[in-house]
């Protein structure tokens, strides 16, 4: 996540110093007064560029050999 730290980044409805990022479209909101008006107006499908990268990303796999592994030292802390 990009830092709101910046203090050129500002609330996208008063202008106030933002704490968070609208879910949809990672715009700054600094209330849930301010994200209750955004999400009136945000349309997450003109810039849904978090969900499109989860959604080709695939879920991290383990491998076999992980999963020996695994095993072998869950069967080797089960005997301890």
């Amino acid at each position: 996540m990009a830092s709101l730290s910046c203090s050129t980044v500002v609330c996208v409805i008063c202008l106030e110093k933002p704490k968070y990022r609208c879910p949809a479209c990672r715009v700054p909101y600094c209330s849930v007064t301010c994200f209750r008006h955004h999400k009136e107006q945000c349309n997450s499908e003109t810039c849904p560029v978090e969900r499109k990268i989860r959604l080709t990303v695939p879920a991290k796999t383990v491998k076999p050999v992980e999963n020996k592994v695994m095993r072998k030292r869950t069967e080797f802390l089960c005997r301890i």
